[in-house]
């Protein structure tokens, strides 16, 4: 069990969401569908009046992962809220250094709360190396190919042990 220690995680809100939508078809470039940016338009909104469990979550950090020739996707699903709330996008690492970021985490100052935007097809990994189990979260441990609007938080307590980890189901978001 090589978690990372967990007590950089103390006092954090971790909220985890997949890139928008990406464009059909094998090639469809590194950005977002139409219905991906009309997403990503509605984050803004919606994370700056975020709540769980009825208390508002101040959002003071965005992650996304790196560009890669691939995908600008998850940083392009966090701008507009980055430019609505003034929070820079950081991209400290590409998507499969999941790890890395997880120690990143824990590294950091205690009580934040993060917005992170990955990858699907890492996030059984990333949750795992924060402490929470992807079996209970996700259907088979797996973030289904075409499902965009979960949302994973992540709870820490006081001495960084994950007390509450939920999926939750946006709102539809109309545009």
């Amino acid at each position: 069990h090589d978690d990372v220690d967990a007590s950089g995680l103390a006092g954090d809100t971790l909220l985890i969401i997949r890139h928008a939508e990406k464009p059909e078809g094998d090639n469809g470039g590194p950005g977002l569908a139409p219905a991906g940016e009309a997403r990503a338009k509605a984050y803004a909104d919606y994370f700056q009046h975020f709540q769980l469990d009825g208390a508002p979550v101040k959002i003071g950090a965005i992650i996304a992962t790196a560009d890669s020739e691939d995908s600008d996707r998850p940083r392009l699903t966090v701008t507009p809220f980055s430019q609505a709330s003034g929070l820079k996008i950081e991209q400290p690492f590409p998507d499969k250094e999941v790890k890395a970021l997880a120690h990143w985490l824990a590294a950091g100052e205690p009580n934040r709360a993060i917005l992170i935007a990955w990858h699907h097809g890492k996030m059984p990994k990333l949750l795992n190396q924060l402490g929470a189990d992807p079996d209970e979260l996700l259907p088979d441990g797996i973030w289904p190919e075409d499902t965009y609007n979960w949302v994973i938080a992540l709870k820490y307590d006081a001495q960084g042990d994950l007390t509450e980890a939920k999926k939750i189901v946006e709102p539809a978001f109309s545009n």
